[in-house]
């Protein structure tokens, strides 16, 4: 129910006026703005905004062209510290989309005001945020500031794209946002076949003409996906992909990002800041290396990754931050001053219209802080206080945490520094602020826990510090639930996997829609003697290269299961172009054999209807035979004792092997004093040194690969030639 209103837009500034979660909702009846919903049969659910409403009522001209906050708002509506169905908004549905014929076109104006706990875990919905999808010349979301969201949605769907982000699932277009931040946690799942997701802090995927700029995010960001088809994830602190076309490129300027971001699936693209970018440009802009655990990519270069000191210490526009006062934020078509860069304790903060924004805990101030603050004695004397006593989270989860004040800090603001001892344990942000204005606030704070390889429970302590004193801590329960077991219905029956503590991860088998009995299957790590070779196939010359797992299964369906063994990354590279497959071993009777209708699938190779079980690998098709090098020639080289060695390489070698003998050596049975007897600096030409001037010496050369049995193949010598140095 809105507040008594008889004027949309009391300042006539063609924005109507947003102040309660209610009038919020009601934006997605209206997505241009303009005060009255094309399709009449919202006209009811519109007008209800606000009482004695009327069609257009109050906006300039008879239409308006967006909203604008004119205060905070927090989903938590009944203040007790979470967000459940007690409250008004439990799931919030965002507002535009799920494509760009229902999208957002308007403006929406925070004024610097907050939404906290945005909360979402609605299912199957293609474009995810606070606004789904936000699209067109017209369509700019500025100044606003999201809070402690919790994210978790969920995709069974078999979309094309699946865009999560905390502000905009979608920004395409030609649509805009600036001035905004974020902070919180989003886990996102997508499970139908060929979904595809791009997750992001603050905007899941900006399309064509789309523009982000003097924007942050503290966001935990995960991408999981049990897709075996389609394209391949991202996810990025800031934005999870950026996806612009020719000739109208997605944009992001002045922007940072200093949260966690991780993805399940092997080939995912992630990104400190984007996670993956396509006719693209990213300038002047950053993610923190050390609380988002990426280090930067001397070749991806921009974004740029800097360690938390070097985004802290300007304190005003110069260094990394020289071009960030460049920034039109209101429209005006002037530079704007948009951040305030605090001390070289903090991060810069967004500012608007020449006041503070969000309540940061950076209050404007007659003289700067000093640059190292001690707490006056009556802080240590404070008390913080935390929404919750502690935490259990899955490894792979995120979660969140929210902190305030019992009593204001005299003077300057105080700073709470938070520290995890297990480095699974990953939180973001770092560093709170409690001024005197807004010391008993909510600050949010983000928990990601990264997956091990192992199956052992874990914790972590996260401590609280201020300059010299201790606030508390927290303490971190961590579930390891990888390997583990998964369990799936289909037709009123159940298939169980376990993953025992020896199993490879990424292993993935799943039912067929025609399961007609419960089935339980176990994977785990191919035994110690199963061959490490198949006749006609390569398992990978290195370890790290194999990928084999034993499956065994109770009650097995007629119709088999389907199995997909992951890639190793080594594995492909040594494959280079032959065709990869999947093996079954039978035990010595049987050896090894290709698995019916193999195929590979993204980053897997899976086979469907599996009937026959045991050992499983991932295999290549072993190559052609080994040719023999030919046109070997010998002449002196221009440095004195020397011979150069040129030849034309053997057909599918890996390596050459170079020998040489001096003349009389040979002939009288002599071999102490071999001229070269090593691997050719290069695949058709050697260079032999240290040879006696005037001697004549014969040499040959053989070419070598790895064999299907594990050993070494070479392939017969060349014919001798002879030569003698200058």
């Amino acid at each position: 129910q809105g507040r008594t209103v008889v004027d949309y837009d009391d300042d006539n500034d063609g924005l109507i006026d947003i102040t309660t979660l209610a009038q919020l909702d009601a934006v997605r009846y209206d997505l241009n703005g303009d005060g009255d919903p094309s399709d009449t049969a919202y006209n009811g659910a519109f007008l209800n905004r606000d009482r004695n409403a009327a069609g257009r009522m109050g906006c300039p001209d008879g239409a308006c062209t967006g909203y604008e906050l004119l205060n905070s708002l927090d989903f938590d509506s009944n203040g007790d510290g979470a967000v459940t169905d007690a409250d008004a908004y439990p799931n919030w549905t965002p507002i535009g989309g799920p494509d760009s014929a229902n999208a957002y076109t308007g403006t929406f104006r925070g004024n610097g005001h907050s939404i906290a706990n945005l909360a979402i875990s609605s299912g199957d919905l293609a474009a995810v945020g606070l606004f789904g999808v936000v699209s067109g010349s017209n369509a700019v979301v500025e100044s606003l500031g999201l809070t402690g969201a919790a994210i978790t949605p969920s995709y069974a769907g078999a979309a094309a794209s699946y865009d999560v982000g905390a502000l905009a699932g979608y920004v395409g277009d030609g649509g805009t946002v600036r001035g905004n931040y974020a902070t919180g946690a989003i886990t996102a799942m997508a499970s139908g076949s060929d979904a595809v997701a791009a997750v992001g802090g603050l905007v899941g995927r900006a399309g064509p003409g789309a523009g982000i700029a003097a924007s942050y995010a503290g966001v935990a960001v995960a991408a999981n996906s049990t897709a075996t088809a389609g394209g391949n994830d991202a996810a990025g602190g800031l934005v999870g992909k950026l996806d612009g076309a020719a000739g109208n490129l997605a944009t992001v300027t002045a922007t940072y990002a200093t949260g966690t971001a991780a993805a399940s699936r092997e080939n995912a693209a992630v990104g400190g800041l984007v996670g993956a970018a396509e006719n693209a440009t990213v300038s002047a802009s950053y993610w923190d290396t050390r609380t988002s655990g990426i280090a930067d990519d001397a070749d991806d270069n921009p974004p740029e990754g800097k360690i938390s000191s070097q985004l802290k210490r300007p304190t005003r526009y110069s260094g990394i931050y020289a071009t960030w006062d460049d920034q039109d934020l209101d429209g005006d078509g002037q530079a704007d001053d948009p951040w305030d860069f605090g001390t070289d304790q903090g991060y810069p903060l967004l500012k608007w219209g020449g006041h503070d924004i969000y309540k940061q805990g950076r209050p404007r101030a007659a003289a700067a802080e000093p640059e190292e603050y001690v707490a006056p004695p009556i802080v240590y004397n404070l008390n913080i206080r935390f929404s919750v006593k502690r935490l259990a989270l899955d490894e792979g989860e995120s979660g969140s945490y929210r902190v305030r004040m019992t009593q204001a800090p005299a003077g300057h603001p105080a700073r709470v520094t938070i520290r995890s001892n297990n480095s699974d344990v990953v939180v973001s942000p770092t560093e709170l602020v409690f001024s005197a204005a807004d010391y008993d606030e909510w600050q949010t704070v983000a928990v990601n826990v990264l997956r091990d390889p192992n199956d052992t429970d874990e914790s972590a302590y996260l401590t609280h510090r201020g300059p010299r004193l201790s606030y508390g801590g927290l303490i971190v329960t961590v579930n390891d639930v990888w390997p583990g077991t998964t369990t799936e219905t289909v037709n009123g029956h159940t298939i169980t996997v376990r993953n025992t503590a020896s199993a490879p991860l990424g292993v993935t088998v799943t039912a067929p829609a025609t399961l007609d009995l419960d089935t339980e299957v176990t994977v785990s790590g191919a035994p110690s003697d199963t061959p490490q070779s198949a006749s006609g196939y390569g398992l990978g010359e290195a370890a790290e290269a194999r990928m084999a797992a034993s499956i065994r299964v109770n009650g097995a369906p007629a119709d088999g299961l389907n199995i997909c063994l992951p890639l190793p990354a080594a594995l492909v590279t040594e494959a280079g172009e032959r065709a990869l497959t999947l093996l079954r071993y039978a035990g010595d009777d049987g050896g090894w054999s290709a698995v019916a209708g193999a195929e590979r699938r993204s980053d897997a190779v899976c086979a469907d209807g599996v009937t026959e079980y045991g050992v499983f690998a991932a295999a290549y098709v072993a190559p052609d035979a080994l040719g023999t090098p030919a046109d070997l020639a010998a002449a002196p080289g221009a440095a004195a004792g020397s011979v150069v060695l040129t030849w034309t390489p053997a057909a599918y070698a890996a390596r050459h092997f170079v020998f040489g003998i001096k003349q009389s050596d040979a002939a009288a049975g002599d071999t102490s004093n071999l001229a070269a007897w090593t691997f050719a600096e290069r695949p058709n030409v050697h260079t032999v040194a240290g040879l006696e001037s005037g001697a004549a010496y014969y040499f040959t050369v053989t070419a070598g690969r790895a064999s299907a049995d594990g050993g070494n193949e070479w392939s017969p010598w060349a014919p001798w030639v002879v030569a003698a140095p200058n």
